[in-house]
């Protein structure tokens, strides 16, 4: 009888600790300007040309997180501020990761950027981490768009054309699958950025979802 009823006083624990656990999950704090995504999203092959004029494909993102940011070299604004802070701060959130984090810069103008352009854009920031990589429209528009993020091309015959662009930055798990977006801030009358400060707040949470998938 004694017997008994421990075992219905621990069955009756485990289901409370259980409960509390459960509940304790559905209050962990959210990221605020981030979207995890229920399920990662598996990309297609694709073939991108870096700034060593080194072929990369979807094996380059496995057993690494990647931090996928679109531009262009010759942008005035968006791209080398997120870069630079993008840069700034990978080497505080790779400490939140087990697996290399990397950054990796697509440029969706690749009229303008060659391998030659996007190395020397690119070593400005001087963080290793960071790649530049861009391609044919046939190959980029497919992946970019997988990414979650888009570009429109101007039609101008000028040479100092601009090009429209995403400013979200797309996190990439390592079996190569959108996980999440960090959305920038948009202000009335202001270049929509991704906030330094709210990417270093809402990056371990976004990995804390991850896990809880």
């Amino acid at each position: 009888m004694f017997r008994n009823v421990i075992v219905v006083m621990l069955s009756a624990g485990a289901v409370v600790a259980g409960v509390m656990l459960y509940l304790l999950w559905q209050h962990q704090p959210l990221p605020e300007k981030a979207l995890v995504y229920p399920q990662p999203r598996n990309l297609s092959e694709f073939k991108l040309l870096d700034q060593d004029s080194a072929v990369r494909s979807r094996a380059d993102l496995m057993d690494k997180w990647t931090l996928a940011f679109v531009g262009y070299t010759f942008c005035p604004d968006i791209c080398p501020l997120t870069l630079a802070k993008l840069a700034g701060v990978r080497d505080e959130l790779a400490v939140s990761v087990d697996k290399p984090l990397q950054i990796w810069f697509i440029s969706v103008d690749p009229q303008r950027d060659t391998p030659q352009q996007l190395k020397q854009y690119v070593d400005y920031f001087k963080q290793p981490a960071l790649s530049g990589l861009t391609a044919g429209h046939d190959q980029l528009f497919p992946f970019v768009r997988e990414l979650g993020l888009m570009y429109a091309m101007s039609s101008t015959t000028e040479q100092d054309y601009l090009v429209d662009h995403s400013a979200s930055v797309v996190l990439i798990n390592p079996q190569g699958q959108v996980a999440a977006i960090f959305k920038p801030d948009m202000l009335p009358g202001e270049v929509p950025l991704v906030n330094r400060e709210q990417l270093l707040s809402d990056f371990p949470l976004v990995l804390n979802q991850l896990q809880n998938q």
